[in-house]
């Protein structure tokens, strides 16, 4: 990058850094923290999580992760791991109360550790201003916030690739100490165990770059130029890797070995096979995909919107940065820039080609590097007219994509909750108005620390950082609520309200049915079911997918709850929730049905005697699904003629 390189102006930052780094860390924790004490879940993905660490603490068992008595295969365990000392303080108090925020803290500490690393990755490449602004940058970026409350594998996972791409940058610059390998090692396994193989994409960023420069350096060293053909020659990138082949295989193995062991373990302790499930969750992310390489290329959108959403409210800067990194690495070779370009490139192109941006949360392991790359240009790139013109309509772009996304909530009366569902509060206008009034002095605060920015790039930052982060609390605050059935905002949401309304009606040892399309639809009805257990352990839930007759037998004579599972699992011993239906002595039986289910099922009911279906009660409640979605929920129950 050509720079108008100013020694003097990073001894502030380098002389008080260990202050300034605690400053960060300090409004890193802050900021992250804020939200985490919300009582319900932010996405259909938490309660899963959620529902599975509490099965761990009650169980005992923390190889095997279930949920609701099933083995949930979907994720290696590390997640249910860094959450579950919480989850046992939270068990001290019987899970009562508001114990989520107690199971989010893990996440809020990996996120303060994302920008920890991406501070001390930015000093070591571009100076200790640069280090400690970009994380300013990344801690202020709405997607990376939103994430840092969530009980989710994805700020876990990026923790460990930040910290993985940290150790694999010491190495590349040439140091060679033990705790940097050792390092290297303990991340990627923790990151492998975090996401699986995903993990090594840092990894095989770092076995390019190292070739790139090995074929660079020997064109130079030839006296030839080095072209961008010359320096990706497949035969100096295969010599390279066997040139550092021993940390390589050192780090390779530190991935994989501890993985197996937990497979093995796992399988000791549950009699599943966790591989199978994970091959199969990954086949069923990509099944939307086509094979056919040319046509992925060819049905790739060109992700602007997208690409400013996950970098909000930095991505329009990205084009300036992009567009300096590709004119100084081919004016001049920067190795610092190779191999941040190279983790980024292989990062991107993977997830891309594989899941075509299915979710704005895949990119997020990438948001530390973008950071410094668009820090490093507003703070260090030469003032000339390409920058000026970069730098304003990088600006144009967010405010109108910012205006954009204001406009679309502001007519459609939704608001986002976590990028990607809409939560209805036509009925609560009394608390959007401030939200869009704070957003609009966002944009003008931008708008005023942006006049002097050639002159002044930290206050840029700083100003545009601490601007969108004063905008939370008023974003938070047009979140639904729930206190109880008759107090609530707008309307009740799924999870506590149909566990408080199932409390009402269950008398002792309730049999809760239902389809298996239900929980996977209200994942989060699972988690509050705990509710119901009266603190003697876990209340799993029967799904059926047997006749609706049977179904209604069951609720009849929930005793037969064991049978009707045994019916439909070969190998039912291996369940927890067998041996639950097994052991318990039921002295009723409510049946859940959604909108969908409860279609096929009034066919049925349809087809009874009549002295059967006057024993039927039917009792419909309307509340906002985990999708954050108006649906409709119907609880049966059988209740006998006395």
């Amino acid at each position: 990058m050509n720079y108008e390189m100013k020694p003097e102006s990073d001894a502030f930052s380098q002389n008080n850094w260990k202050i300034l780094l605690g400053l960060l860390l300090c409004f890193s924790f802050a900021v992250s923290f804020y939200g985490i004490c919300l009582n319900y879940f932010y996405d259909i993905d938490e309660p899963k999580y959620a529902r599975a660490v509490y099965e761990m603490v009650t169980n005992g068992n923390i190889l095997s992760p279930m949920f609701d008595g099933m083995p949930r295969m979907e994720k290696p365990p590390l997640t249910y791991w860094v959450m579950y000392p919480f989850a046992w303080l939270a068990s001290l108090g019987g899970f009562g109360a508001n114990t989520l925020f107690l199971m989010r803290i893990p996440t809020v500490i990996c996120s303060v550790l994302i920008v920890l690393g991406t501070a001390l990755t930015g000093r070591r490449l571009f100076g200790a201003t640069t280090g400690l602004l970009a994380a300013v940058m990344l801690q202020s970026s709405v997607l990376f916030k939103f994430m840092s409350v969530m009980m989710k594998v994805d700020v876990v996972f990026a923790c460990c690739v930040t910290w993985a791409t940290y150790c694999y940058l010491l190495r590349y610059l040439g140091d060679k100490r033990k705790v940097v390998s050792i390092g290297g090692a303990i991340v990627t396994a923790l990151g492998v165990l975090a996401k699986g193989p995903f993990a090594f994409l840092p990894l095989a960023g770092y076995v390019l770059a190292v070739g790139i420069r090995d074929n660079v350096r020997k064109r130079h060293d030839a006296g030839q130029p080095a072209s961008f053909l010359s320096s990706m020659n497949i035969g100096g990138l295969i010599k390279s890797k066997w040139n550092d082949r021993n940390i390589l295989i050192f780090w390779f193995l530190a991935g994989c070995i501890p993985f197996a062991l937990w497979l093995y373990g796992a399988w000791l302790g549950s009699g599943f096979d966790y591989s199978q499930g994970l091959v199969g969750q990954f086949f069923h992310n990509t099944s939307t995909t086509s094979t056919k390489l040319v046509d992925k290329l060819g049905h790739l959108d060109p992700y602007f919107d997208t690409l400013t959403v996950i970098f909000f409210p930095w991505g329009g800067y990205v084009f300036g940065a992009a567009y300096c990194l590709w004119k100084s690495i081919k004016e001049k070779y920067d190795e610092r820039y190779v191999f941040m370009i190279s983790v980024f490139l292989v990062y991107l192109l993977v997830f891309t080609l594989l899941f075509k941006l299915k979710s704005n949360r895949y990119m997020l392991p990438i948001l530390p590097i973008l950071s410094i790359l668009v820090c490093d240009w507003l703070v260090n790139a030469k003032r000339d007219k390409t920058y000026k013109t970069f730098f304003e309509m990088g600006f144009i772009w967010l405010c109108s994509m910012g205006a954009l996304l204001a406009y679309r909530s502001f007519k459609a009366m939704n608001v986002s909750v976590n990028l990607a569902d809409g939560v209805p509060v036509a009925q609560y206008m009394d608390t959007m108005i401030p939200f869009f009034l704070a957003l609009g002095c966002f944009f003008v605060v931008l708008l005023v620390v942006s006049i002097k920015q050639t002159e002044r790039p930290a206050l840029h930052i700083l100003g545009g950082a601490l601007a969108i982060v004063a905008v939370l609390p008023f974003y938070y605050g047009t979140l639904p609520s729930y206190v109880s059935l008759e107090d609530n905002k707008p309307m009740p949401v799924m999870g506590q309200a149909l566990t408080d309304g199932l409390k009402e009606i269950a008398d002792g040892n309730t049999l809760i049915l239902h389809r298996p399309y239900f929980i996977k639809t209200f994942p989060d009805v699972v988690y509050y079911l705990k509710k119901l257990d009266k603190g003697e352990g876990c209340m799993y839930s029967l799904g059926s997918s047997a006749h609706p007759m049977e179904i209604l037998q069951a609720i009849a004579t929930p005793k037969n709850g064991a049978a009707l599972f045994e019916k439909e699992h070969a190998d039912a011993g291996k369940y927890p929730a067998y041996k639950y239906f097994k052991e318990t002595d039921f002295t009723g039986g409510v049946l859940l049905l959604s909108s969908h289910d409860y279609i096929s099922f009034n066919r049925e009911f349809e087809k009874l005697p009549s002295t059967i279906k006057e024993m039927i009660v039917i009792d419909e409640m309307t509340m906002l699904s985990v999708k954050w979605m108006q649906e409709k929920v119907y609880v049966v129950r059988f209740i006998p003629k006395q």
